[in-house]
């Protein structure tokens, strides 16, 4: 019988697929573990227990889905945002936004059903600028939220100005007038056109022809009222300069502006006697096309109107077949998407990209002062063979879109020309597709949930490929996404989910994706694809008890050292259904005193004088309870009346659900004298593991033969807490017997920190089976 001594030193390959059971002769194999519940690999290797989950507070509607939102001010300002039905509330500093006792509350268009799709994913996309939010759903004009103060915000209807515009109609039979050029009005066609749905929509109308109108020119005879062109920009004549005969003229400077008056001249030098005062005044009406918003329905052909640019004369005299509709409206829909990217706000919808006049976000203008300049609005449509709508955006130096079935870019044409109308291209990269989940971004790398909500894939540009590449996190891991729920609720459709449901990324003190499963279950990915220093992608699921992750978001925790990880978590309490907003506490740190351990989930912290009743526990009643008092475990208790009651004084004490941790290895391979020791019977006699920082747990070949982890020595105290462990215990008799798996397992389910770094068995394998 053949013995070997193997050391595992790393976890970092986290949670392996059952599929890969045999597969010894992958690189990640000894690295990865075959159960894991509730630790963090980390890049160096070792595996973490995750901290606790602190309660914060219920969400307005406990019977609704709800939604959280980060809101970046700045590098120290940070909001999470609640969206709930009709409402919006704030958190900040690791607690609940309030003013003067109550919370912080706006008023908000969207509803419990407008929030959550049919497949369990948030609606709601965002795009930030500074301290204003701008809010999209597609059923929804965008909404913009301005922070006006630390705890003073509203949300507020955006206007769009100018456009954007669909394709401009060339049927010369289908005619559009309107009743003037400026203020309100009626507009009316010879064709069923208009809906009730068009009401607060924007219509494109032109010119069909500006050969009436003179075009200005020097030194030419003018008096007010003329009108003059340069371009399409017409101008009319508001002002003369004084003088005698033979009159005013036209001064020396061409009029370029697009608003309000301009003089071509300064209206008084008088060049000879052939010419009088030189320089007119010009007032800028149009650029050969206008601009109405609808604002009432009568039919299908009759609409009322406020002119919101200028309608050309000849519009109004004659109407125009020159017409377009605006791309977003009650009829069409409103933008489902959007970011900032090149000095402009991007929106999308279904297959159509849109984009604002350069650094003027709520100006979609497709001409500027009657040219289409490198400035104006854009408007392009993702033509494939396939109609696919758009899931997500990410800026980078191209655009970056994910749809429903392929991956694009948008960029500019020629990379030493400024973007614009004549120079953008969208080119269609990949075909994996999206669900609708807004992608994870990640040093350069964006990690987005593929169409099943069952594969995360990395996108990353190739400089060697000169393309888009993509490869799959959850290859080794297809089983960690595996999860589903139907659910009907309240004032929403029924759902019903599967695989990923939400993602966010945290970066420090780990780089890790985290990840809403359908099933509730929070998911982990330890991410570090530097492959100088490592390469990284661990997969790990955190199970809650009595909970189910629904909405995850991070932001930077108060002090900006670390990034907290912020849920919202269904649970039923005391036998109703509640979501709480609870965050995710870091494993306690190289400094921290142990009694600062947090392994509690929907916990809550006492800290005061010594006492024995803990109360506050109201959004635990009735829950079985894990208790850390100063330090030390103590007994279970039962939440009644909204407290517990402790057999010894404490003066640091954490309360809230118990959240057991467990790892297990694959299948041991040491080697046999003949080969692989694979299928053959072994036996491991004892284990030594090695901690940093850690207490308590069990180990075992399995779930029925663990053995107490005895980490108090004869010298320490019995009534004080038992010193954290740094190093490696004394070695541990191995039950269990005989058998072919090798595999070895730890547990624990006490609230006490865990950081193992090694597991060192010694093994007898027999050579012959």
């Amino acid at each position: 019988m053949g013995k070997a001594s193997p050391a595992l030193v790393t976890f970092d390959a986290g949670l392996l697929s059952p599929m890969l059971g045999a597969r010894i002769d992958q690189a990640k194999y000894q690295s990865g573990c075959s159960d894991l519940k509730n630790f963090i690999p980390k890049v160096q290797g070792p595996a973490v227990r995750r901290g606790g989950t602190r309660y914060v507070s219920p969400v307005k509607n406990g019977d609704r889905r709800t939604w959280l939102v980060k809101f970046q001010v700045s590098e120290t300002i940070t909001y999470m945002l609640e969206f709930g039905h009709l409402y919006i509330r704030f958190y900040a500093n690791r607690g609940q936004l309030v003013s003067g006792g109550v919370p912080v509350e706006i008023a908000s268009p969207y509803t419990s059903a407008d929030l959550t799709a049919e497949d369990g994913t948030c609606r709601i996309r965002v795009a930030q600028s500074a301290d204003t939010m701008y809010i999209f759903h597609r059923s929804y004009k965008p909404r913009k939220l301005l922070r006006q103060g630390p705890t003073s915000f509203s949300l507020q209807m955006i206007e769009l100005t100018g456009g954007p515009f669909q394709e401009t109609n060339t049927n010369k039979s289908l005619v559009i007038n309107v009743s003037g050029e400026a203020g309100s009005g009626a507009m009316s066609s010879n064709f069923d056109i208009f809906t009730p749905q068009h009401v607060g929509s924007l219509f494109y109308l032109e010119t069909q022809d500006l050969s009436s109108v003179k075009p200005w020119a020097v030194h030419q005879r003018a008096e007010v009222n003329f009108m003059r062109r340069v371009d399409n920009r017409v101008y009319e004549c508001t002002a003369v300069g004084t003088g005698t005969d033979p009159g005013p003229v036209t001064g020396n400077v061409t009029p370029t502006h697009t608003e309000g008056k301009a003089w071509d001249g300064d209206g008084f030098d008088i060049a000879d006697d052939q010419l009088g005062p030189i320089g007119v005044e010009w007032r800028y009406l149009h650029s050969g096309y206008g601009v109405v918003l609808i604002t009432g329905f009568t039919d299908g052909q009759h609409v009322s109107i406020t002119v919101m640019d200028r309608i050309p004369a000849d519009v109004v005299n004659n109407g125009t077949y020159k017409w377009s509709e605006g791309v977003f409206s009650d009829l069409d829909g409103w933008p489902e998407h959007g970011a900032f990217w090149r000095e402009r706000l991007v929106l999308a919808r279904d297959r159509r990209v849109t984009m604002s006049v350069s650094s003027d976000f709520e100006n979609f203008s497709p001409k500027i002062g009657g040219e289409v300049t490198a400035d104006s609005g854009i408007v392009l449509t993702l033509n494939a063979r396939r109609i696919n709508r758009i899931l997500w955006l990410v800026e980078s130096d191209d655009l970056i879109i994910g749809t429903n079935g392929d991956e694009w870019i948008v960029g500019p044409t020629q990379s030493t020309q400024p973007l614009g109308p004549a120079n953008i291209r969208a080119a269609k990269r990949t075909d994996y597709g999206s669900k609708s989940i807004q992608p994870a971004e990640v040093g350069g790398r964006i990690l987005f949930a593929q169409a099943s909500g069952k594969k995360l894939r990395d996108y990353q540009y190739d400089y060697a490929q000169d393309n888009y590449q993509s490869s799959d996190t959850t290859k080794l891991s297809d089983n960690i996404t595996v999860g589903a729920r139907t659910e009907t609720p309240t004032g929403g459709p029924t759902t019903v989910m599967s695989g990923l449901i939400d993602l966010t990324y945290s970066q420090e003190p780990d780089s890790v994706i985290w990840a809403a499963r359908a099933d509730g279950t929070l998911l982990g990915l330890t991410y570090d694809r530097e492959p100088e220093r490592s390469d990284v992608g661990a997969w790990h699921p955190h199970p809650l008890v009595n909970g189910m992750v629904e909405s995850v978001e991070s932001m930077p925790s108060p002090d900006g050292t670390e990034d907290d990880l912020w849920m919202i978590v269904r649970r039923v309490i005391d036998g109703e259904v509640v979501r709480y907003v609870e965050y995710l506490r870091q494993p306690l740190g190289y400094s921290e005193a142990a009694v600062e351990a947090f392994y509690v989930d929907c916990g809550l912290t006492y800290r005061g004088t010594p006492a024995t009743t803990i109360s506050g526990l109201a959004h635990l009643e009735g829950e079985v309870v894990d208790v850390l008092v100063d330090g030390a475990t103590h007994p279970q208790q039962t939440v009644a009346g909204g407290q517990i009651t402790l057999q010894n004084a404490g003066s640091i004490v954490h309360v809230g659900l118990p959240a057991p941790c467990a790892l297990e290895t694959m299948r041991l391979e040491a080697g046999a004298a003949d080969g692989t020791a694979q299928g053959k019977t072994k036996r491991i006699t004892n284990v030594v593991l090695r901690f940093h920082r850690s207490l308590g747990g069990k180990a075992g070949t399995s779930d029925s033969y663990l053995a107490d982890i005895e980490i108090r020595t004869p010298q320490d105290a019995m009534d004080e807490a038992v010193p954290l462990l740094s190093g490696d215990t004394e070695p541990i008799s191995w039950e269990g017997g005989y058998g072919t798996s090798g595999m070895m397992r730890y547990e624990n389910n006490q609230p006490l920190p865990v950081a193992l770094l090694g597991i060192f068995p010694i093994v007898h394998t027999q050579d012959d089976r």
